[in-house]
């Protein structure tokens, strides 16, 4: 038994013209191929209220369009012999009209298709002929009508899904701040572990004050300060600071001062790994395209100085490491 449609057409009275017919049959082709491909062994958590809800709603917006379809097609394609629409001014435009219209269904059918037999849908369809298999084709029957709207509700289980997302993050981050500021000698274990990593173009040296260092960019030609501030009666660092540095005699730059601005507003300010990997990020700044426009500078002729987190891993000791994704300010 197949859930899955053929790929033909519905009966109509009007006929498509040759070119219509043979670009949808080359798409319902290639739609096939798309179906067969790595989706049949795709896995997916079938017990997952998400997922089930997720694929509730696809079915449901499908059935929408099952519905449209049955009064927009017959409807569409006699359009142009309304008699409320003006006539046409020859025989030659009521064929056009007509080729039109039928273009215009043809097109509303290619998407149905699309996604009845897209690759979103295939795993839907196969947990559906599972079932039917598991049961012997015995089923509950449904009433015809549909009890909730299932992507409304699908809305609702995302947001709750990233309210509870965000409060494990917050928990998360409450224990490794807890963990840095646990001593006011944390931060140079921090600072050892990072020059260990010996990150092409930086280097970190510790300042003569204490929480103090600085992070030089050889390859940018830039140097930044670091500067921890404490809370009294509270040990360790709750916020480090940075400044830019220059050469006696000589002013920092405009791109320096635009990467020292967008460092102080980052997240995790009580995070030197956090920082040092953010700095580290700028090391070749002035050959690091944008993600956005993939371009080194834009209409200014600024260059990506906007850092933006782009994921988070575990090292081998359990600390965590940084990558960022650089973007210019009209890009951001």
């Amino acid at each position: 038994m197949s859930t899955a449609p053929s790929a033909s057409l519905p009966a109509s009275g009007t006929t498509a013209p040759n070119s219509d017919t043979t670009k949808l049959e080359h798409s319902n082709q290639k739609l096939q191929d798309l179906g067969s491909n790595k989706s049949d062994t795709q896995q997916v958590n079938w017990e997952s209220e998400l997922q089930l809800v997720s694929s509730l709603a696809k079915l449901q917006e499908l059935e929408r369009k099952v519905h449209e379809l049955r009064q927009f097609l017959p409807e569409g394609l006699l359009e142009p012999l309304v008699p409320e629409k003006p006539a046409p001014d020859s025989p030659a435009q009521l064929r056009n009209d007509l080729e039109q219209a039928t273009r215009a269904r043809l097109a509303g059918i290619e998407s149905f298709q699309s996604l009845w037999r897209g690759t979103e849908m295939k795993p839907v369809w196969n947990h559906v002929e599972s079932r039917i298999k598991e049961s012997n084709g015995d089923l509950i029957q449904p009433t015809g009508m549909w009890e909730k709207d299932y992507d409304v509700l699908l809305k609702e289980l995302i947001k709750t899904g990233k309210t509870e997302e965000e409060k494990v993050e917050k928990e998360e981050e409450q224990i490794e701040r807890s963990k840095a500021q646990a001593s006011d000698g944390e931060w140079q274990v921090v600072v050892e572990r990072f020059t260990q990593r010996d990150m092409p173009g930086m280097r970190v040296v510790k300042g003569q004050d204490p929480f103090s260092l600085s992070a030089i960019l050889a390859k940018a030609g830039m140097i930044f300060s670091i500067k921890g501030i404490q809370e009294p009666g509270i040990p360790g660092v709750c916020e480090w600071q940075v400044s830019s540095q220059s050469p006696p005699g000589r002013s920092p730059s405009k791109l320096q001062h635009a990467i020292q601005d967008c460092l102080n507003l980052r997240t995790r300010k009580w995070d030197l790994e956090f920082l040092l990997d953010m700095v580290s990020s700028y090391a070749d700044i002035k050959q690091t395209t944008c993600v956005t426009c993939n371009r080194l500078t834009d209409n200014s002729a600024q260059l990506p100085t906007i850092r933006r987190i782009q994921s988070t891993q575990l090292s081998q000791s359990d600390t965590r490491r940084f990558a960022f994704d650089a973007l210019h300010p009209s890009c951001a």
